[in-house]
């Protein structure tokens, strides 16, 4: 079986079936305990041949969450990966799935503890899910999740003893230099999603560094935002947030943005890069040359710079496809690469 998840996108072999468990675990974000989720799906037929980590995309409905697998995302990646023989886990984050806090967004020390405790639990196999677990790990991710691959791979690197060992990470449509291009693309507002990636950006640090969002948003744009991306909307969020991203922000975080001057916003920006570093593992980023949403020069700039540190990086240019096409091309992409991997094992 052949599984062709778009016209842009080649087919995916299928060779077994899956079942998808949500499973609720807890961890914690600032030192405070959290119940948090997870997709677990595993191949029915065969014992898993590897693990993957999916990163799940920007999402602004909990009630759309990966845990709660929709055709879109959860679905077709447990297709694409455990449909190939592999173990898949994907969590969920703060503020999504069971948890109703603030979206902890691009929110490192969250995801890290949030990530870390799932591989945690699947190293001591998931309940019992997994009658072999292995230390190996491959990771990949799309958007927001493409910079969570680049964070979970860079903290498991970094650490002497880790839960688990990486093998390989694909990042799709990543955004690794959150101060220095993520932010300034955005303020241009190329996509109708630039209000969406800003909001909740500016929501998750004023929440988890303990600012106050009337210092970075006008009166008007922190009452949209407050509203709209509280986890309960879905596309519509784009009817409801200004078209303009800049009109959400006050005209002194504009000037200082611009001048490169300081504010609480860019030094978290800064505080939560995944661009600093070089992996030893590959690490593959993906990008579409018609992304308006994240744009092609941060997988390229990744690239450079990390291979400058002496990192194994290389940027994969999928094409003339946007934001939405670029992971339907690269799944089956990092599918062949992945089992290449593993065959070679």
């Amino acid at each position: 079986m052949v599984l062709g998840l778009a016209k842009v996108a080649p087919v995916i072999p299928v060779e077994h079936g899956f079942k998808p468990y949500r499973l609720v675990y807890w961890s914690t974000t600032n030192g405070e305990p959290v119940l948090v989720s997870a997709l677990v799906s595993l191949p029915t037929g065969a014992p898993p041949r590897g693990l993957v980590l999916w990163m799940h995309g920007t999402n602004t409905d909990r009630s759309n969450s990966i845990s709660r697998p929709s055709l879109q995302e959860g679905i077709a990646v447990s297709a694409a990966f455990a449909g190939g023989g592999y173990a898949v886990i994907a969590p969920d984050l703060v503020g999504l799935g069971v948890s109703q806090a603030p979206q902890a967004y691009l929110h490192n020390p969250s995801t890290l503890a949030v990530t870390l405790d799932l591989l945690d639990i699947a190293a001591r196999g998931l309940g019992g899910l997994l009658r072999q677990p292995g230390r190996d790990l491959m990771v990949a991710g799309f958007s927001q999740g493409g910079h969570a691959a680049a964070v979970i791979h860079r903290a498991l690197e970094s650490d002497p003893s880790p839960v688990m060992r990486v093998r390989a990470t694909a990042a799709i449509a990543g955004a690794f230099d959150l101060a220095g291009v993520s932010i300034p693309f955005a303020l241009e507002g190329r996509s109708a999603s630039s209000s969406v990636y800003l909001g909740l950006a500016a929501q998750s640090w004023a929440t988890y560094y303990g600012h106050s969002l009337e210092t970075l948003l006008t009166e008007s744009g922190k009452a949209r935002v407050s509203q709209v991306l509280d986890g309960s909307h879905g596309p519509d969020v784009l009817e409801l947030l200004p078209r303009n991203p800049r009109e959400m922000f006050r005209a002194d975080f504009l000037h200082a943005q611009a001048a490169g001057g300081q504010h609480w916003f860019l030094d978290a920006a800064q505080a939560n890069e995944a661009f600093a570093w070089a992996p030893r593992a590959p690490l593959r980023a993906y990008f579409g040359t018609r992304d308006v949403d994240v744009t092609p020069q941060e997988s390229v700039a990744f690239a450079k710079a990390s291979r400058h540190r002496g990192g194994n990086v290389e940027a994969l240019d999928l094409g003339p496809f946007d934001h939405g096409e670029s992971p339907l091309r690269a799944v089956p992409l990092i599918r062949k690469w992945f089992d290449q991997l593993t065959s070679a094992a």
